[in-house]
């Protein structure tokens, strides 16, 4: 690894940190809005992991259900944030899956 790998982490690092500090609202307000969506997908993860192994796991199936309890009832809590966090996430992840698409039509027409 390089020098500049190094600063250019360490500096990465510090401007992150500084920033979190800075704007800490928009953090926390970006973190509540985040979580739901993340607990409704870990949620459903396991419970669809308790139910697809090879004998049913009640206990792995109400960790789930606890998880997706939790998401539900955090999306009514954290309506606004949760609305705002997929405002502001599903734009880039469109231009992330478009740009991948554009890239691979373009090796694939070579």
């Amino acid at each position: 690894m390089s020098p500049l790998h190094i600063i250019g982490g360490a500096l990465a690092l510090g401007l992150g940190v500084f920033g979190i500090y800075d704007e800490y609202f928009v953090v926390v307000e970006f973190l509540k809005g985040a979580l739901q969506p993340i607990l409704w997908l870990a949620g459903l993860l396991i419970i669809m992991s308790g139910l697809l192994s090879g004998k049913t796991k009640p206990v792995v199936i109400a960790i789930g259900l606890l998880l997706l309890g939790v998401g539900i009832y955090g999306f009514f809590d954290e309506y606004y944030a949760t609305l705002d966090f997929f405002k502001g996430a599903v734009p880039i992840g469109l231009l992330l899956i478009g740009s991948v698409a554009v890239v691979s039509g373009v090796r694939h027409l070579k």
